[in-house]
């Protein structure tokens, strides 16, 4: 393969934009290695993507630089990847920086041996030394002596886990009080600027709160307020961007990623069947009208991203100054957007982002709100990255589904129509690609591919009873444990994306980022399918929680979404079972099951003899074979009794056998 074939081949937007550059970037593949091993050079890898902020300002400043760009070329062998495209790669200098420099994020600059050992990595470099950083022409100097002296750093990167012989539940304890600890009661959210969306803290803490702690669900709805009031989240468009870069969630970087906001629709859509917050509710359509309008693709999948720049300006799309909404508002209109959108905070001359300062109506303010959209839509909007991943587009499933169930969005026909695209497109045997490109298929997917595949199908079959669905997941299910070696670990790529081994470090797909990670979702979706198909949890997923229990209790919270697969593994939620032929008595009964809050909760529709054939839990087939139209509630080896009354079920799910999740904090 050549250089160019290499760097471009993917048809990735951010790779492309290298094609222009001064420098003589390749694409991650084995022939710039071998090339880097027949010349004696060393490696520079530059990974970023298309939405990052810095990432583009490096390229222009520092790439573009004319010195910095002879130098690479004829010294080093450059290459660019895509954190999207491949997220194995980047887990894997991302350890490899945190371990030198004890950095980590986008754009990462790590510099390798020909052999794939490194020798230094950062995160940003300037074209000259400024800010307290070495500019990109003393940092490749560095690394060149270090190579001709032979100065690889010897990383081991490596843990050999022992599986855990015993797992106690209560282990969660623990994570919980870390997470309380780092609350902001002030601001919402945790931890200090910058200041992430953590959505596994919130779901965490919003299960455990929903049987016995209810400080715990007002954490997350006072957080879940603030970042709905705040500049993270467009007042006028939609969506959240990624993070905020002060306390009080005013200022953010402006990128905005389809897997956040699906993971937080799910946040906004439970908290609010929880809270009852009409606010967490408005939050949560507001979100699912971004996805669906903004990012969602014709053929049914949705694009992965939007940047945070627009007009050669960070976050211009988004800010307003003073004299542009005086110039498109009257007086009255003016007035009544100065304080509820807190352009107070802002220095005179400072572009404003908005945010709710003081809620207030008055017949102005609709008004004003439409001609600032009207005017917004008139700008170079930022650029979307059209390409479709599985895990998010999967995610963005479910979370449709999920705002369809909690907060009445009509919402499950396109979250419907997005997994038969995954399905009909993207897996293929069982097995998901890692997404599409202008519709062609990019290489093999990772672990949160597959597992958010098999969870959306899991998801589609509770949602319809449609068998293909179940089928299918079987399928999926199967294609999950070629992730799985011997021990029960599981791995982020697949034996199958053999060129990931260019560095051999392996990496846990185990620590939130902060969104959930690989792991859990793959260990929740295991225990989905076996307690669907089995009425138990999967053997494969208790050796996954075991194998990775030493790696999950050194992060903490920074694995909350670990713990929050292995309480949904060991706490058996109930299993709500709808069997019959009446078709108008199983439609009620189905959507009350729907509708109903409960953490883990999961849905088995088998309609007549539907599925029979694929199911292997005797209970449930005892149910079938009853012949009545009826509900029934399971956990813990028990069955409520059986009903046709869709109140009467509702009921059943909120309380049967609940003290069995209540533990002592």
């Amino acid at each position: 393969m050549d250089r160019v074939t290499c760097l471009t081949g993917s048809g990735s937007p951010y790779l492309l934009k290298a094609a222009t550059s001064p420098i003589n970037w390749w694409g991650w593949c084995k022939e710039a290695f071998e090339l880097a091993r027949n010349w004696n050079r060393p490696i520079l890898v530059d990974v970023g993507a298309l939405w990052c902020h810095w990432c583009n300002v490096m390229d222009e400043e520092t790439y573009n630089d004319q010195e910095i760009a002879q130098i690479i070329n004829e010294h080093f062998i450059p290459i660019k990847v895509d954190r999207d495209e491949r997220p194995d790669i980047d887990k894997k200098l991302q350890s490899i920086s945190t371990s030198i420099s004890g950095q980590a994020g986008w754009p990462l600059t790590v510099f390798l041996t020909p052999s794939g050992e490194a020798i230094f990595a950062g995160t940003y470099f300037p074209p000259r030394d400024s800010l307290g950083l070495p500019g990109m022409p003393r940092v490749l100097k560095a690394v060149l002596q270090a190579h001709r002296e032979g100065n690889a750093i010897k990383l081991d990167l490596t843990t050999a886990e022992e599986a855990a012989p015993h797992v106690n539940v209560s282990v969660i304890n623990g994570v919980l009080l870390g997470i309380m600890e780092m609350y902001d009661e002030e601001h919402g959210g945790f931890g200090s600027f910058p200041k992430f969306p953590q959505v596994t803290f919130h779901s965490i803490l919003l299960y455990r709160g929903f049987y016995s702690n209810s400080s715990f669900i007002d954490a997350v709805n006072h957080t879940l307020e603030a970042m709905g009031r705040g500049g993270i989240h467009d007042q006028l468009g939609g969506g959240f961007h990624r993070y905020s870069v002060d306390n009080a969630w005013l200022l953010p970087h402006f990128e905005k990623l389809l897997i956040d906001n699906a993971e937080l629709l799910i946040n906004y859509s439970e908290a609010f069947a929880v809270t009852g917050n009409q606010y967490l509710r408005e939050v949560a359509m507001d979100t699912l009208n971004y996805i669906n309008s903004v990012l969602g693709d014709n053929d049914g999948g949705y694009y992965s991203s939007q940047s945070a720049d627009s007009g050669g300006e960070e976050g211009g799309y988004y800010k307003w100054s003073i004299e542009e909404l005086a110039s498109i508002l009257d007086q009255d209109e003016f007035r009544s957007i100065y304080e509820y959108f807190g352009l107070h905070h802002f220095p005179s001359g400072e572009k404003a982002v908005l945010h709710i300062g003081k809620p207030r109506m008055d017949s102005s303010l609709g008004t004003a709100i439409n001609k600032m959209r009207s005017a917004r839509e008139r700008r170079e909007p930022p650029v979307i990255d059209e390409t479709i991943y599985v895990h998010s587009t999967a995610a963005a499933a479910i979370a449709g589904l999920a705002a369809s169930d909690y907060v009445g969005a009509m919402a499950i026909n396109r979250a419907l129509k997005a997994i038969d695209f995954l399905e009909s497109r993207l897996i293929i045997d069982g097995v998901a690609r890692r997404g599409a490109r202008n519709g062609n298929r990019l290489g093999p997917g990772y672990l949160d591919d597959q597992a958010y595949a098999l969870l959306s199908l899991l998801s589609a079959f509770q949602h319809t009873g449609n068998r293909r669905y179940l089928e299918s997941a079987i399928a999926c299910g199967r294609g999950l444990r070629e992730f799985l070696d011997d021990s029960g670990m599981l791995r982020y790529a697949s034996p199958v994306a053999s060129d990931s081994d260019l560095i051999q470090i392996q990496v846990s797909p185990l620590g939130d980022s902060p969104n959930w990670s690989p792991g859990a979702v793959a260990i929740i979706a295991m225990d989905t399918l076996s307690r669907i198909i089995n009425g138990i949890p999967s053997s494969d997923a208790e050796k996954s929680i075991r194998a990775m229990h030493g790696a999950a209790a050194r992060l903490g919270p920074y694995a909350a979404s670990y713990f929050i697969a292995l309480e949904n593994h060991f706490l058996d939620p109930p299993r709500i079972v709808i069997v019959g032929h009446d078709e108008a008595i199983f439609k009620a009964l189905h959507e009350a099951a729907l509708s109903v809050f409960r953490p883990g909760k999961l849905v088995i529709p088998v309609l007549g003899d539907s599925i029979s054939d694929l199911i292997r839990d005797e209970a449930v087939m005892a149910m079938i074979r009853a012949g009545n139209t009826a509900a029934y509630v399971c956990a813990y080896n028990e069955c409520s009794l059986p009903t046709s009354d869709p109140n009467s079920l509702r009921q059943l799910i909120m309380n049967f056998a609940r003290d069995k999740y209540v533990f002592i904090y």
